[in-house]
Parts: structure tokens; sequence; C-alpha cells
């Protein structure tokens, strides 16, 4: 095939305007070596070589130059082919040059123009082909009329071409907040397949089922019966809607929605999971009063909470009304209950200690109040008083005694800014006790106050899991329905339904895409 510009191609030192050359241009197949982040590997590069071509014309004997212009051809109208270049791949338009269609078309190679961009923290690994990438590796190893479809339902990225980040934004356009790789000072956006293929001026090489495809949501739904095993390859259930569309308010069909806005046309995990006793103990002693946290800014109930506890307390209260309103929400998105306008049906039992130096409980073994009615009966307890962790974890242990199922595992959620102390059989024995009566404790402790007053309750986190670990299993629970005991700082945006219970959040891959290096 032949390239034509119209530039010189005598003399080094003539440049005539208006001369012709020619472009002999041939794909070279060659063995490569990568060296990635992660991982080194050989691949094959497909890339386009050019070579100019001669004039045809012969000089004449006793002359130095031909009469006449140069031309590659002796054909008085040369076909010429268009001069514009995938800005990926480098590959040439193979359509004539100054064709009626709007798009150029090529067959594509190797993507040497372009690097890898990863969302995520320093060190995010995008596996693709069982090829691991990370920020800045060179995107030569993958093809443009390829990648994609490796991919599967994927996004695209660019620099931002908005004037600032408030405007940009669209269907197919979503701006991003924190800075990447390459060239981390330029804004980028994340773009559709679509609208990627529509700003390189190139046809979109892939299949009309494969375009229709990469336009819907990347989300995924958490339920571990989509994921793989080593005899069997994993297979994801895909949010139904569009790629960046806005949080859904609920679901059609039989199908769920996911507490993120996310639509699955699949059974909804949150009410699959095991039933659960979950027994709150929050710490509401004089510590508690200090206003370095404060209820979840423009949650729900942040206006109510904060008239009478805008502290750590308040902060505990919003966390807990989060926790109940996220799952009362789940059980409502359930597509099924969603179809017949049915009231959701609570298969968890809440209890709620609270204590300073002495312990109230406000609530024991309840399955009918909503997550309002749970959050008045919160409110009329304010911070005051010294701090008896001891008394508190025994407090915990007789209801859970005293309400014990065999149908619902227990969990006791440990909320508290730490300044206290505690023996490790206290909590021991109440660890011990659920597995005496059949089923190990799932203990969590949360901190509400600075890093340094935590040491108390990450020892009771690992004291409790330490006897969950060693526990016999429970036959009734699967074995990846297994929430291990933990601890954890409780930040602004604690969202206790997904930390520890995992109620219905979406699941994505790490978000990678290839950048020209233009």
């Amino acid at each position: 095939m032949m390239i034509i510009f119209t530039v010189s191609n005598a003399a080094p030192f003539i440049f005539a305007a208006n001369l012709i050359i020619a472009l002999l241009y041939a794909k070279q197949m060659a063995q490569a070596t990568f060296t990635g982040r992660h991982e080194t590997f050989q691949y094959t590069k497909y890339s386009q070589v050019a070579k100019r071509l001669p004039c045809v014309f012969p000089i004449p004997p006793g002359k130095k130059q031909h009469s006449g212009p140069h031309s590659h051809s002796t054909d008085p109208s040369p076909f010429h082919f268009c001069e514009t270049r995938c800005q990926s791949c480098g590959y040439y338009c193979t359509l004539p040059r100054g064709h009626p269609q709007h798009e150029h078309e090529t067959h594509h190679g190797s993507m040497s123009k372009t690097r890898w961009a990863v969302d995520g923290p320093d060190g995010t690994i995008l596996e693709l082909n069982g090829r691991k990438f990370g920020s800045d590796d060179d995107g030569a190893p993958m093809m443009c009329n390829l990648v994609c479809q490796e991919m599967g339902r994927h996004v695209h990225v660019d620099y931002c071409r908005a004037d600032d980040a408030m405007s940009c934004n669209g269907p197919e356009v979503q701006h991003l907040k924190t800075r990447m790789m390459p060239n981390p000072a330029r804004a980028k956006d994340w773009i559709s397949h679509s609208l990627f293929w529509k700003r390189t001026g190139f046809k979109d090489p892939y299949s009309r089922p494969d375009q229709a495809n990469f336009a819907k949501c990347d989300a995924m739904c958490p339920d571990t019966e989509h994921a793989g095993t080593a005899s069997n390859p994993p297979h994801p259930s895909y949010c139904t809607l569009p790629l960046f569309h806005p949080p859904a308010t609920h679901a059609a069909g039989l199908g769920y929605l996911s507490n993120d806005g996310h639509v699955f046309n699949c059974k909804n995990p949150s009410v699959m999971q095991p039933a659960f006793h979950v027994i709150f103990v929050i710490d509401r002693s004089g510590s508690m009063a200090d206003t370095d946290r404060g209820p979840l800014y423009n949650a729900p109930g942040t206006a109510l909470i904060s008239r009478s506890s805008n502290n750590r307390l308040g902060a505990v209260y919003s966390a807990l009304h989060g926790f109940w309103m996220s799952r009362n929400t789940a059980l409502s998105n359930n597509g099924v209950n969603a179809q017949a306008g049915a009231a959701p049906v609570r298969r968890d039992a809440y209890s709620v200690v609270l204590f300073d130096h002495s312990v109230s409980i406000s609530i024991a073994n309840d399955f009918t109040n909503t997550p309002d009615d749970l959050l008045n009966k919160l409110l009329a307890y304010q911070s005051g008083g010294g701090t008896n962790f001891t008394l508190a974890i025994a407090t915990a242990e007789t209801l859970m005694r005293q309400h014990w199922s065999t149908e619902r595992t227990p969990v006791v959620i440990f909320l508290s800014d730490g300044e206290c102390s505690i023996a490790d059989e206290t909590v021991r024995s109440l660890s011990r006790a659920a597995v005496a009566l059949g089923k190990p404790l799932s203990f969590h402790s949360v901190s509400f106050g600075s890093a340094s007053e935590s040491a108390v309750l990450k020892r009771m986190a690992q004291i409790a899991l330490e006897v969950q670990t060693n526990a016999p299993r429970d036959p009734l629970t699967p074995a990846e329905a297994t929430i291990n005991s933990s601890y954890s700082e409780a930040l602004d945006t604690v969202r206790l339904a997904e930390t520890f219970l995992g109620f219905a959040e979406s699941l994505r891959k790490p978000r990678g895409a290839l950048l020209s290096s233009k």
C-alpha cells in the first residue's frame, strides 16, 4: 500500500512545497519484552513501518534532473491514501486521501503510543488475561482492536476538556476527582467506549453487540455465588443500567437495588445472608462528649441527633441509624417485596446496651421497630459519667444468652473511644459462651476516639478472633458467610452495614484504561 504526502522528496536541502512523495508501509511482527511495575513478560509487537518511494521518472543522460514534477507513479491520476494515523497504535488510515467518510479506518496494531492509567492507591494492580499492569506501564502489549473485548464492560480515560470540574458532566463523561498517572498534573475524565472512539476520529472496530455491552454499567453484584472457583470461571452479574447512570431509586422485575444505587437481575445477597442477633454496645461516658467527631454530615437523622448529641456519641448514633437504614433499604429493594408493595420482613434482631459507669438496655431483641423508632429510643441517653467496659461486656453476654436462637448468628459491635481497661478473660468469656451455645461470636470493636487510645479495643477484637477461629464451624453457616471479628476506626463516612455485614454494596474491578502519550 502507499501513503502520499504533499512535501518534497528531492535532495535534503531542497523543500519545494507542492512536490510529491509516496510512502510504502507494511505490518511488522517482532518479539518484545514488557517490563512493568508488577511483572515482566514476552509478547508479539505489531507495528507499521513507512518507507519513502522514489520518483519513477528517470533523469535523462547528461542532465541533473528530469523536467516536470516528481511522482511515484506514471498514472496521470495516482491513488493517494489518507495520511491520518491512529494516535494509540500509529497505524495509517487505509482510505483514500480526502475520503467522504466521516471516520477514518485502519487495521490497528500494538498500542505503543499509550500508557496505563489505573485508578486507586499507588500499587493498584489491573489484571487482564492473566497479565498484571500498573499505573504508567507501557500499553504496547495491547492492541486497539482487541483490548476492549478483553476488558469487557469498561471505561476509557482522557484529559478533561471542560473549563472547570463543575461543568464537566454528561451521560458519557465522569470527572475524576483524584490525580492519576500518567501526567498527574493534568485533570482527567472517565469516558465511555463510544465517546472514546468518536474522539479518535477512527471507526469503532468492535461489533455492535460488543458496543452495546460496553455502554452498560461496570458495577457487579457482590454475592459470592458469582465468584469463580478452581474449576469454574467467575460469572459476574452486572448492573443492568447504562454506564455513569445516576443512583437508581427502585428495582424493576425480580432483581434488587443495591445500597449505592445499582440494579441487578439476581438474588439480593443481603436477603440471602444468615440472620443475625446484632448487639450494639455503646459507650456514653463523659469522654464521648468530645466534639472532635459528630453526626454524619447531611445524613438522615443528623439534625435530630445534633440537638442533643453533637459530639462523639452523636457520631455513634448517626452510624447506627445509617446501619439500620441501610439494612431496611436492602430489604425494601428486594425485587419481590418491591413488586408486591410489601413491608420488609426483618430477620435480624437488634439489641442496644448503653453504658458509662453503669448500663442501660434501651433495646432488646427487636424485630419490628423502624430505623427512626430505634433512633428515638437512643436519643434520650446523653454522654456523662465514668466508663466500665467489664460491666458492658457482661451485660452483652447476658442479653445474648437470654435471646439465643439457633437461627441467628450472634454479632457484638462495641463502639467506644477506648478510654478504659478490661481483663482479657471478660472478652474470652463472652466469646466462649457463644461457642458453647452453638455458634461462634463475631465481635467488632469500633473506635470513635484517637488512635493512641485504641489499644484496648484492638486487644478485645484480637481475643474474640482467636476464640472464633479456633471454634468448631457452624454447619448451617457457609464458610464464605462467616464474618471474622475485627477492629476498625470509624471515619466520618463510616457505614456499619457495609463494613461489618456486607449488605448489598456493589463491587467494581479496579478501573484502568490506556491513555495516549500525545
